[in-house]
């Protein structure tokens, strides 16, 4: 194993996997809410892990998930087989294991007597370090978020090394302007879709889109199914689904099964054509400005495309969100640590690709873009942010 991680998948014990990073108080509070949860439903054999979502506007109210040590087999042995590993493979770990994508590479090496070995640089990422250890290490499997595939790709233009079959790419949007540059460099990604409420993956590449030059179809592995709601978003049923939600709600406890019937219905809009997931987009990407609908989403995957011909250092520099306007309902804007000057380009070459109600009307300069461990943006503290520069 990579890390200090002692779970026994076979124990009726429970566990609680929280960031240690957190201030003490909101951590204290969530794990007082696991177990307050885990005694009232009087659980067994389940690990609690807090959403990696981006959106909770306070800390201490972050939804926990209580997973089975049964569900988090069943994804690990599905994601096993589909990318074909064994005791052969070396796994590199750079995710945390208080989150899924982390707790789930740690239970596939368990299960496929795989290698597991870190890939930080004393517990933080660090593009270069992390490319030493798949050389020396002789690496063949990886998961990363897609911010770490672009420190590899577009900061340092890194060429996969040859011990490297496939890495799993997951945890946010990945573009395509992304994938084909990664694979321009020989790195064997596999876009994903998952979430903490199924213990990581339920649909990811196959290994044989990497003998293609093409943006591949994501298609479900053999523990899940997929289908679409009347009203257009996703819901899934996998063997590991979530058992619980628990949250402090007004100094309570709240706990509840999300699942209707067994399915579990997504914030994605999508649909499954034969075994492949389509992803459209989460329910807050879409929105109205002036009453003409766009999606933000899609507008933040442009801004990404336009940067990576102007100039690749800048993405991770900004981050374009929907604000609230008195006039229009909703308005784009744009939060940057650029300077002026750049910030006025971005401004003006977006401009140009869309249509005059998704323009760019306020630019905010911020010390920093808040981002999660995940290198996900914390998206209500950057519009307080924003908000309070108004």
């Amino acid at each position: 194993m990579a890390t200090d991680l002692n779970l026994d998948l076979e124990s009726s014990q429970n566990e609680i996997l929280l960031n240690p990073r957190w201030p003490r108080s909101i951590y204290d509070s969530l794990y007082a809410t696991a177990q307050s949860a885990q005694e009232k439903l009087q659980l067994q054999g389940h690990v609690w892990i807090a959403t990696s979502g981006s959106t909770a506007a306070d800390a201490t109210s972050t939804k926990l998930v209580a997973l089975s040590k049964k569900a988090l087999k069943a994804s690990a042995l599905s994601v096993n087989a589909h990318l074909q590993s064994d005791s052969s493979d070396v796994w590199s770990q750079v995710l945390p294991t208080y989150h899924v994508g982390g707790l789930g590479i740690e239970v596939r090496a368990l299960l496929s007597e795989a290698k597991a070995v870190s890939g930080l640089r004393e517990s933080s990422w660090d593009a270069l370090h992390f490319y030493e250890i798949l050389k020396n290490q002789k690496v063949t499997l990886a998961a990363l978020v897609p911010t770490q595939i672009f420190d590899l790709v577009r900061t340092h233009q890194l060429i996969a090394p040859p011990s490297l079959r496939a890495v799993v790419i997951g945890g946010g949007a990945f573009s395509q302007d992304l994938y084909f540059k990664a694979r321009e460099l020989g790195w064997p990604v596999l876009p994903s879709y998952g979430m903490t409420e199924t213990a990581s993956q339920i649909a990811t590449a196959s290994l044989s889109s990497l003998s293609q030059m093409a943006y591949p179809p994501i298609e479900l592995l053999s523990h899940a199914k997929a289908r679409s709601s009347e009203d257009g978003f996703l819901e899934v049923w996998a063997e590991s689904s979530l058992s619980y939600y628990a949250r402090k709600q007004n100094s309570q406890v709240e706990i509840w099964d999300p699942k209707v019937l067994e399915w579990f219905k997504t914030e994605d809009r999508g649909w499954v054509q034969g075994r492949s997931l389509i992803v459209e987009g989460r329910r807050q990407d879409y929105i109205k400005i002036g009453g003409e609908a766009t999606n933000i989403a899609q507008l933040r995957s442009l801004l990404d495309t336009i940067l990576a011909e102007k100039n690749p250092n800048w993405v991770q520099k900004l981050a374009l969100l929907d604000m609230p306007s008195g006039r229009l309902g909703v308005e784009i804007h744009l939060a940057t640590t650029l300077t002026e000057d750049e910030a006025k380009t971005v401004q003006e070459l977006f401009s140009e690709k869309v249509r005059p109600f998704e323009k760019i009307r306020q630019i905010h300069y911020l010390r920093e873009i808040p981002r999660s461990d995940l290198g996900k943006i914390k998206w209500q503290e950057l519009r307080s942010q924003c908000e309070a520069r108004r």
